[in-house]
């Protein structure tokens, strides 16, 4: 019987302790998402300098956090998407890579985007030659973000 009560002592303080660690272990913060949008460059030089090293390596990872969520691509063929707009250019038919390198390359100038684009924030176009009436070429667009950051928002060709 002594050992009996012994044991009951032993085994409901083993659980009385493993009990009190359990709560006194300090609450873990949240996880972070997996997915965490990186953030861009707030002046636009440094914005500038990030897109353009991450497209002459044709970094996807570096490039991802620079563009919108809601990349445009195309005149609607898919979904605007970062990754889906990798894949499109990267179609032989497309050349898509290859006139975003050149595209980087060029300047940036200020333009005031048709109301249709849904932009609200202050906007660049690349190359310079895409803000005149009639141009049908290639061309980038980048947004200021309500806290100052830049994004790269479309990379079209056509009308």
């Amino acid at each position: 019987m002594l050992f009996s009560l012994n044991m009951t002592r032993l085994l409901c303080g083993s659980i009385l302790a493993v009990f009190l660690c359990a709560c006194s272990t300090p609450p873990q913060p949240p996880a972070q998402p997996v997915e965490q949008k990186a953030a861009a460059p707030a002046s636009w030089e440094s914005f500038q300098a990030e897109f353009r090293q991450a497209v002459d390596a044709r970094d996807t990872a570096r490039l991802r956090p620079l563009m919108s969520e809601k990349f445009q691509y195309t005149f609607g063929d898919g979904i605007p998407t970062p990754d889906n707009a990798f894949q499109f250019w990267g179609r032989s038919e497309i050349k898509g890579w290859a006139a975003l390198k050149e595209i980087a390359a060029k300047e940036a100038v200020d333009f005031t985007p048709p109301v249709q684009w849904g932009l609200k924030g202050k906007v660049k176009l690349a190359p310079p030659e895409a803000a005149k009436d009639g141009y049908r070429q290639w061309r980038a667009a980048f947004e200021q973000q309500p806290d100052g950051s830049w994004r790269f928002v479309s990379f079209l060709s056509g009308d």
